[in-house]
């Protein structure tokens, strides 16, 4: 088991008091943005499964109620140019109560969207997801029934696509300032350390301590202050993910899928603390024997 006790009296210097609180900040945010890049990435998941190979048709419903039987016969010819394609597997008109809990999060459980001149709404899945098969069924449609909108669902889910790769290219920014924040204070510290302790540096060069010697002892103490700060930054973001999952149980369901976050990521949690404490130590143990080497 490792030790982390020096040999060498190097505490209590004015350089290294704010590595933890240092520590702690940058594991506070990677927690936060491993989270973000987990949860983003589980809800695309969600919605590709969900509209990968389907297709939603509208059939706008005719102004008059005395219209309701032209109205249905509109949406049967719909279906029937619809199931007439090799490249549809099924096409389904949606019930009202199916057409009512869609419209729930926005109008309110009970609402009366019976009332409302809804479009009936055809649910379509396809044997094949390609942009000639979408254009097949919009051409086919749009022959029986003229005003039919067809609904291609990778349009809007393209936008997402392209608004979660910048928030992942921002947060990896975001990671890349911090970390390098993080080694360069530890380059700074470990060098006003250095300065401070030289007597007792020069000491052990007289007795034959080598330079590996002296940048483990400094290492070590610099492993010692970022655990700490490790601790405290997980702590703190842990509670903060848990503040935040307390929130998003408030968000009316229909907007979020649900979020299944998977093992990988209760294992990345932790594993950010000890990458921060292990940079600490890694960049105090270079700098010091790169400075050392560098005296002779």
């Amino acid at each position: 088991m490792i030790s982390l006790r020096t040999d060498l009296p190097l505490g209590g210097d004015s350089a290294s008091r704010f590595i933890p609180w240092l520590v702690a900040i940058m594991v506070f945010l990677g927690i936060l943005a491993v989270s973000g890049v987990s949860v983003f990435d589980t809800i695309l998941s969600g919605w590709s499964r969900a509209v990968t190979g389907t297709v939603t048709v509208q059939i706008p419903a005719l102004p008059a109620d005395s219209e309701k039987e032209a109205n249905q016969a509109r949406t049967d010819r719909a279906v029937a140019a619809l199931t007439a394609l090799p490249s549809v597997e099924s096409a389904r008109v949606l019930e009202s109560s199916e057409i009512d809990a869609l419209l729930a999060p926005w109008l309110g459980e009970g609402a009366a969207a019976g009332d409302l001149p809804l479009p009936d709404l055809i649910d379509v899945t396809l044997t094949d997801d390609a942009a000639t098969t979408l254009d097949l069924i919009r051409t086919s449609v749009t022959t029986v029934v003229p005003d039919a909108i067809v609904d291609d669902h990778r349009r809007w889910f393209e936008h997402l696509i392209d608004l979660t790769e910048g928030f992942r290219l921002l947060t990896i920014g975001v990671a890349l300032v911090v970390t390098t924040a993080l080694a360069l204070t530890i380059v700074y510290a470990t060098r006003a350390s250095l300065a401070e302790f030289k007597e007792v540096i020069s000491v052990l060069h007289l007795i034959g301590a080598r330079d590996i010697y002296v940048a483990s002892q400094f290492a070590k103490r610099t492993l010692s202050a970022a655990l700490k700060g490790s601790a405290g930054g997980f702590v703190a973001g842990t509670i903060a993910l848990v503040a935040i999952g307390w929130l998003a149980q408030n968000v009316e369901s229909g907007f979020l899928p649900d979020i299944d976050l998977s093992l990988g990521f209760w294992i990345s949690i932790p594993l950010v603390s000890l990458f921060a404490a292990t940079l600490a130590m890694v960049t105090a143990f270079i700098t010091v024997l790169g400075t050392l080497r560098s005296m002779v």
